[in-house]
């Protein structure tokens, strides 16, 4: 019961930063890097003393996995193309990874698409707007998408399902 709500922790200290850096970034087209660092060595203690409790420590791995693998593809895309996403966007999909990596590694990866087809129709409405120019804001939908995956996991298999 006790890991329940570690985990049920990790969750609301992902929703707080997922809410701030939404709002950050679009007024002012950043996703502050203290802010998805902090949140995301929080959210990383918290499901560390929940694999613990349940007595997984392997568990924490996963979810590491999980974040190191979404990380090395963006860290590809980010090299290749710069100017298509930023690196708060990465920081953010990665903190995003390790929460949604707690149900296994398949789950990181469905919230990052999640996230990507919840901005998918404000981006194609920028582009449509302002061509290949646009700066799109993705926070709020890489935010939207991945707590669709958490309440999809939550609802599914509870929080240490």
């Amino acid at each position: 019961m006790f890991e329940g709500g570690l985990v049920w922790a990790a969750v609301g200290v992902w929703a707080v930063m997922g809410v701030y850096v939404s709002i950050t970034d679009l007024r002012e087209a950043i996703i502050p890097r203290r802010a998805c660092w902090t949140a995301g060595g929080a959210i990383a203690a918290l499901l560390a003393g929940a694999a613990a409790a349940t007595g997984d420590p392997l568990r924490l791995g996963l979810a590491a996995a999980a974040a190191a693998s979404v990380a090395l593809l963006l860290e590809l895309v980010y090299r290749q193309w710069p100017e298509k996403i930023g690196y708060g966007d990465v920081r953010l999909i990665i903190v995003n990874s390790l929460l949604a990596g707690w149900w296994g590694i398949p789950w990181a990866w469905w919230a990052l698409c999640a996230g990507a087809l919840a901005e998918w129709p404000i981006a194609a409405a920028a582009l449509g707007r302002e061509g290949r120019t646009a700066r799109v804001r993705w926070a709020p939908g890489l935010v939207a998408g991945t707590a669709a995956v958490l309440a999809w996991r939550l609802w599914a298999e509870g929080p240490t399902g």
